[in-house]
């Protein structure tokens, strides 16, 4: 399995200070991932994408509930803007995916993580391909993300976003799968935010405490990691349901847990590729002991747990993560399906 380094793209200070240097370091392939951001849009919807954009977040209160659970966070994405130079309003959408997704009636997900307690001095593991739209690809980074407390934060994220998934200098990884069949709130707190809030927090129960007392705006699993091991939440609209199974965990994109399903959803018991990706980690699980073995995992390609995108299937594994949840927290990144990127190392510090 190649190894190497990486050189995160480093945000230090306030919430407006980080997203300022996100924006001005990041501009060209902001403005590309926003260019590619709206012609998505136009191609679901038919529309012309500020109009969607304007109509999308008049229609909902996300503004609010951000600014209320995550204030600093926020400021973030109004420093990105300002930074890029490009529309507050455009940016913020294209921090709200999962959000946009459910409000254009075009959810899509296909994302597999995997948890394992540590157990006889070996530390926590937490590994999940994050699968997004074909479209998204080549916007990759890893952000080294430093807080004024001096807390560290390593995400994989897409050029212009806060983060898609990420594990701290305190010892705590937290992944995501999208569960669209829950039920959602348009005056929820959006995923994003939930997730850099929930990661910014010093301990897994706190983490827990974070998530279980907010409202969320999308459907959404959360897999969180620590030193002491490893638990799992279903959120929705409704509230929060614990998928704890024991020390070794994993999850696809259907429910396990919440029965707070959306009446009008098409697929409430998720969709076939889930459901086998989801028996194909129950397969592999057993066998993990190390951050190689979730490496191994990643790779595979008989469920497949690592996509391609194709003409019928327009998604790929847009990027991995390998989180090794020890005194020292150690993180790998692959950004492109791990079967043919290589997983680069950069431990938070």
């Amino acid at each position: 399995m190649a190894t190497g380094t990486y050189e995160a793209v480093t945000l230090e200070g306030d919430g407006r200070s980080r997203g300022r240097a996100h924006g001005e370091q990041l501009r060209e392939r902001i403005a590309a991932a926003l260019e590619a951001l709206q012609s998505d849009i136009a191609r679901r919807t038919g529309r012309a994408p500020a109009d969607h954009v304007r109509d999308f977040l008049a229609a909902t209160a996300f503004l609010h509930a951000i600014q209320a659970r995550t204030p600093d966070l926020l400021q973030e994405v109004r420093g990105i803007a300002e930074g890029a130079n490009a529309d507050f309003a455009l940016v913020l959408t294209h921090n709200l995916l999962d959000e946009e997704w459910w409000y254009s009636e075009s959810v899509g997900q296909s994302c597999s993580v995997l948890a394992v307690a540590p157990e006889n001095g070996r530390p926590a593991l937490l590994a999940q391909n994050m699968d997004l739209p074909a479209w998204t690809d080549g916007s990759q980074v890893v952000l080294r993300c430093r807080n004024e407390r001096a807390d560290e934060a390593v995400l994989l994220s897409m050029a212009g976003m806060i983060g898609l998934t990420g594990c701290s200098s305190r010892g705590l990884g937290l992944c995501v799968n999208a569960l669209g069949m829950l039920r959602h709130s348009g005056s929820g707190l959006p995923v994003a935010f939930a997730m850099r809030g929930a990661l910014e927090q010093s301990t897994r129960e706190q983490a827990e405490a974070f998530l279980s007392e907010t409202t969320h705006a999308s459907g959404q699993h959360f897999a969180l990691a620590d030193q002491a091991g490893v638990s799992g939440l279903e959120c929705s609209a409704g509230g929060v349901h614990s998928t704890n199974a024991g020390a070794r965990a994993w999850h696809a994109n259907h429910p396990l847990a919440s029965g707070d399903v959306d009446p009008a959803s098409a697929l409430p018991d998720g969709t076939a590729d889930s459901h086998v990706r989801q028996g194909r980690l129950a397969e592999l699980a057993p066998q993990v002991a190390t951050p190689e073995d979730c490496m191994e995992v990643l790779c595979d390609d008989e469920a497949p747990l690592c996509k391609h995108a194709s003409a019928s299937l327009p998604w790929l594994t847009f990027g991995s993560v390998v989180y090794e949840l020890g005194a020292s927290p150690r993180a790998w990144f692959a950004l492109g399906p791990p079967d043919g990127s290589p997983f680069v190392r950069y431990d938070p510090s």
